[in-house]
């Protein structure tokens, strides 16, 4: 089952990340507006959109019925597909990566060997891998997908609602234990950021499944999409003041679950069909962004750090065309990945970049 607005949200998603990381360290948060701060600043919370986006996409088809976990060779069944969904991009971005860094002395070749047995989502020194920090995420995602089958089983025998509650209450108190002992101001640390952390997003995205298979979608979508659009701001505003010292650290972990619950409501607002908000997030470019975001997301920082290493100190011209060439080298190499690693057993190459008519055909995750 293809959902075109949940494709559209995934552009939107890679967008807010990359430009994240385009603008993150070019100038202090002090430097900028208190106004414009919160804009600048919190791109990175397209991650948490990626991660309850994901919950949705992997439990619909069991939410639907049109898939079970009650036997062993389903849970099988499920991790075969995951894994070649998920690691043959991996591994090749990792170790192309590694590669190019060069640092290939005794601990980086233990930081690679960490990352291809993901045993760095484990580990508190190698979570941001050095040669790929962003990386971190991919590592969540495999994990969850570890687990993913034990969460099934649980929503039937417990009720989803409970597997909800539990989620959101353990992943607050491991991300308020986890900042307590590490006060990052931002970006992704090993206490904050874990699968243990992150899970609620995941569940999240399966109650939006449930949601949309029994049609208990918002009468009012706009309206929906505004509060949650308002929360997501509320939180910005939280994460940027944590920044400019305003709020502890220890904030981040109750302001994740704000942003979350504003994410909540823009999916939930964008999964009601004959919408224009489904509409906008159908438009094609978007679509297709979404579609390759995983290409995206895990080339795009070496790229980055390769090409536009100084963009600090680049005068605007410079920094312009510097930024486009990155831009189209992204793109290039990413649609080659989709294809030819992500979709290397698709014959239909146009049904992949959506050249070919209907679009709930493309391909998702």
């Amino acid at each position: 089952m293809r959902l075109a607005p949940v494709n559209g949200l995934r552009g939107i998603a890679i967008l807010a990340v990359i430009y994240f990381h385009v603008v993150c360290g070019m100038w202090p948060a002090t430097a900028v507006p208190v106004w414009l701060s919160p804009v600048v600043t919190n791109g990175w919370t397209g991650v948490n959109l990626f991660f309850i986006l994901s919950g949705l996409v992997l439990f619909l088809p069991y939410a639907a019925g049109e898939r079970s976990m009650a036997t062993v060779a389903d849970r099988l069944a499920f991790y075969r597909r995951r894994f070649l969904r998920l690691m043959p991009l991996f591994y090749a971005a990792a170790i192309v990566e590694w590669t190019l860094a060069g640092r290939h002395d005794g601990h980086g070749v233990a930081e690679l060997l960490s990352v291809l047995s993901v045993a760095f989502t484990l580990n508190p020194h190698d979570f941001a891998p050095s040669f790929n920090t962003a990386l971190w995420s991919i590592g969540v995602e495999i994990a969850f997908s570890a687990v993913f089958p034990f969460f099934v089983v649980a929503a039937t025998r417990f009720s989803l609602a409970r597997v909800l509650a539990f989620a959101l209450v353990f992943a607050l108190a491991a991300r308020l234990g986890g900042i307590s002992r590490f006060p990052a101001l931002q970006g992704a640390t090993f206490n904050s950021d874990m699968l243990l952390c992150r899970i609620d997003e995941f569940v999240i995205g399966m109650m939006l499944a449930r949601l949309y298979i029994r049609g208990r979608l918002p009468s009012r979508s706009g309206l929906c999409m505004a509060a949650g659009v308002a929360l997501v701001f509320t939180a910005w505003c939280g994460f940027d003041q944590v920044l400019r010292g305003g709020l502890p650290p220890i904030g981040r972990a109750v302001l994740n679950d704000v942003l979350d619950a504003g994410l909540f409501l823009v999916v939930w607002a964008a999964l009601a069909p004959t919408t224009r908000i489904a509409a906008w997030l159908s438009w094609r470019p978007l679509q297709l962004l979404g579609m390759m975001c995983y290409s995206l997301y895990i080339w795009h920082l070496p790229l980055l750090d390769l090409m536009m290493r100084g963009r600090g100190a680049m005068g605007f011209g410079p920094f312009a065309a510097s930024l486009a060439l990155f831009a189209v080298i992204t793109l290039a190499i990413a649609a080659l990945s989709y294809r030819f690693i992500e979709f290397a057993r698709v014959s239909d190459w146009r049904r992949l970049f959506l050249l070919d008519p209907p679009l709930r055909a493309a391909p998702g995750s």
